[in-house]
């Protein structure tokens, strides 16, 4: 279908009987009431939605489609079978190339959408979703909102007194939904099981589970007849919400599709998907015709727009980046960072910066928001950036703002982080999670430090928990990260949710390694949870900088998902006093990031696991005190490493970004055969730079004055020089 088919345009009438008035003062007054018809026609036309620009500003296709009415446009128009903000970007395109396709327009999946296109995808969407009917309606009896589809089934409940309420006239519609908001103890996951259980023949073409969360897609056979069905339930304060909608697969008498979503419907590629739901597998069952197909894709749109509300509706949160954007650069300049964070200290002042707005207290609220910081190289070392970016560095133009307001965290577990504002790559993501006595403003800086340095192409994420940053409140931070642990997990997840990741890289230092060690276990579900289509979601980089775990504890702990992530890099020392007045206050239970200093570091049993140790060559204990816990952000050697490590590239143990072995030396454990850990040399390249500096500014030694001449012999007789001062 062209831009401007099957649209129709109102042109006014004008009655034959009417002629021109030949008075010239009627002719004047007609003047002025032609200019003020005029002048409101124009506003009118500038007011008009067809007068504004249809399509979503953007520079390239995939932020266009970031937009939520450009995908529930093309939902309606039959293309995209996902929910609003669950399709990534490879969906989003191949939705986008298969409406170019049905409707024989020019451009690939990479072009950017034009005007025409959007306003034939608003067309469609304002036709079909009049056709459907939707309205929005509140159960009186459980108080859920929800989308209603009241031109194929009225809106009027069933009588019952429970919080399980059925939409259902078989008479009327081959429509039904069941709307429930039940209390108990029963988990999302097993409601859905039992449910499974009880009705044969499903074949699902979508199970997203991620525990406390269930999606399901497919069709089914119950009592003589084949139906599609879409279950979403969902566990919010002690109970579960959720709906459950089903279209008989045979449309209702007199069904005439809407013209509109008929250019889907005769997509072979869609057909075929259909199709394989019709027939169950079967050979010789029969194809469905267009209207059956037709009738199909309208089901799809209901379940995705009705579910895609039902979230907002009720309880969720959808948190975008959209105004993350600082300046009009598209990415901050090389070295800068943009990060997402989490943080659950309290606000200590709204409209401070980075380091006034978030204070050492933790809160009953999360917030979250985003920061950029761009570096400013300096010969100058600071406390500010020392260290950073593979030199001395500092922060400059450091900027901040919140995504929303603080969320209680009761419902943090219902919030949802779509990346609307990005111009990374979309499927890469860092999460860096901070340790013991770091204020917000450190937290940002280590960070930033790691992802600019690498030059991390992805998406940035931070945690920050409300550490007290004094060094003798050790035990007061204990508790306070153990207590934001629960958060941690809810922005894990909350990031998760946004299909576009592939693969998440993490930095855990410290205490922060101890609370990613609790929360792996239970996101493993949100790792397996994805639509064929989309890809897996696997960890990629795995970084523990001075592990404050029990030894013991990580051991046992990383061989259960350590085959999960591509490679898993551990940073010890020897010489870290606050791992060992941890072992200490524990009974001296070793820790995983230290040890003593004639001892070996951590060995772990697993092949994608590698240990890094930093041990002064010569302790001193007298300077027990100047051994740093947070070498993975104040040593060179160290900082720069994890840099390169997180970049994937290249793969394999530290021999790989070392060949030359000036920065490592890889050492056996003692009693382990075919084990290694790999030691840093006492400062890798940075001596030898020192060095060389050192032998440049050395000054020259003396010359020498020559020998006199031995006077001839003779025996000897002196040779006289030639003309070119040879001799002879």
């Amino acid at each position: 279908m062209q831009p401007d088919a099957a649209r129709h345009y109102w042109t006014p009438q004008i009655s034959a009987s009417w002629s021109p008035v030949v008075i010239a003062g009627e002719r004047l007054h007609m003047r002025h009431i032609a200019s003020f018809f005029a002048c409101v026609c124009t506003v009118v036309a500038l007011l008009s939605p067809t007068a504004r620009a249809a399509c979503p500003e953007g520079e390239d296709l995939d932020i266009q489609l970031r937009d939520k009415e450009v995908q529930r446009q093309l939902i309606l128009s039959g293309f995209l079978a996902a929910e609003i903000g669950r399709a990534n970007e490879k969906m989003l395109r191949t939705s986008i190339a298969d409406f170019r396709a049905a409707n024989s327009l020019p451009g690939t999946d990479e072009a950017i959408l034009t005007e025409a296109e959007c306003d034939t995808l608003k067309h469609n969407n304002n036709a079909v979703y009049a056709f459907i009917g939707f309205k929005q309606v509140i159960n009186p009896v459980n108080q859920l909102k929800m989308t209603f589809p009241a031109g194929l089934l009225p809106p009027e409940a069933k009588p019952s007194t429970e919080t399980w309420q059925e939409y259902e006239n078989p008479k009327v519609s081959r429509v039904g939904i069941d709307v429930f908001r039940v209390s108990g103890r029963e988990s999302s996951t097993n409601s859905f099981s039992r449910g499974y259980q009880s009705y044969g023949a499903l074949t699902l073409t979508y199970l997203h589970n991620s525990g406390s969360e269930v999606i399901a897609e497919g069709a089914g056979n119950r009592w003589g007849s084949r139906y599609f069905f879409h279950n979403m339930n969902f566990e919010y304060q002690g109970g579960q919400r959720g709906i459950y909608i089903r279209f008989d697969m045979r449309p209702p008498e007199g069904f005439v599709p809407p013209p509109e979503i008929l250019p889907a419907a005769r997509l072979e590629k869609i057909k075929k998907q259909i199709a394989k739901l019709y027939t169950a597998g079967i050979n010789g069952a029969p194809i469905p015709s267009e209207n059956e197909i037709a009738w199909s894709l309208i089901a799809r749109a209901v379940f995705n727009i009705v579910a895609s509300d039902f979230y907002d509706q009720n309880g969720w949160r959808e948190l975008t980046t959209k105004n993350c954007v600082f300046g009009s650069q598209r990415r901050a300049r090389r070295g800068g960072v943009r990060i997402v964070f989490a943080t659950t200290r309290g606000v200590a002042n709204k409209d401070g910066d980075m380091s006034t707005m978030f204070g050492n207290t933790a809160s009953d609220r999360i917030t979250f928001g985003c920061v950029q910081v761009n570096p400013r190289f300096s010969v100058a070392r600071d406390t500010t950036y020392r260290g950073a970016w593979r030199g001395g560095a500092r922060a400059a133009n450091s900027r901040i703002r919140l995504l929303s307001e603080p969320i209680d965290r009761s419902t943090e577990n219902y919030v949802r982080i779509i990346d609307t504002a990005a111009a990374e790559d979309a499927t890469h993501a860092l999460l860096v999670i901070h340790g013991y006595n770091n204020s917000f403003l450190e937290a940002v800086q280590a960070a930033a430090r790691i992802a600019g340095g690498a030059d991390y192409k992805g998406r940035v994420y931070m945690f920050s928990w409300p550490s007290v940053s004094r060094s003798l409140r050790y035990l007061q931070d204990v508790d306070n990260a153990e207590e934001a642990e629960g958060s941690l997990q809810a922005f894990l997840a909350a990031m998760l949710r946004d299909n576009n990741i592939r693969t998440l890289d993490i930095v855990a230092h410290s205490m922060g390694s101890q609370q990613l060690m609790r929360v792996l276990g239970s996101i493993r579900t949100i790792l397996d949870g994805r639509r064929h289509e989309e890809g897996t979601l696997r960890l990629g980089q795995v970084v523990f900088a001075a592990p404050d775990v029990s030894a013991a504890v990580f051991n046992t702990k990383i061989l259960t998902w350590a085959k999960l992530a591509q490679r898993v890099t551990i940073y010890t020392s020897g010489g870290d006093w606050v791992l060992w007045l941890s072992s200490l206050l524990r009974g001296l239970n070793d820790r995983a990031g230290g040890h003593t200093p004639w001892g070996e570091p951590l060995s772990v049993n697993a092949s994608n696991v590698y240990v890094v140790d930093k041990t002064p060559p010569e302790y001193d204990f007298w300077k027990f005190f100047t051994y740093t816990h947070a070498d993975y952000v104040d040593d060179k050697v160290i900082l720069n490493d994890i840099q390169t490590v997180i970049t994937g590239l290249p793969a394999g143990d530290p021999s790989h970004r070392d060949p030359h072995g000036k920065r490592f030396k890889a050492l056996p454990y003692k009693g382990v055969h075919g084990k290694r850990y790999w030691a840093t040399l006492p400062e890798g390249p940075m001596a030898e730079a020192k060095e060389a500096v050192q032998e440049g500014l050395k000054p020259a030694p003396p010359a020498a004055s020559p020998a006199p001449a031995a006077p001839p012999t003779a025996q000897q007789p002196a040779v006289p020089p030639t003309a070119t001062g040879t001799t002879r």
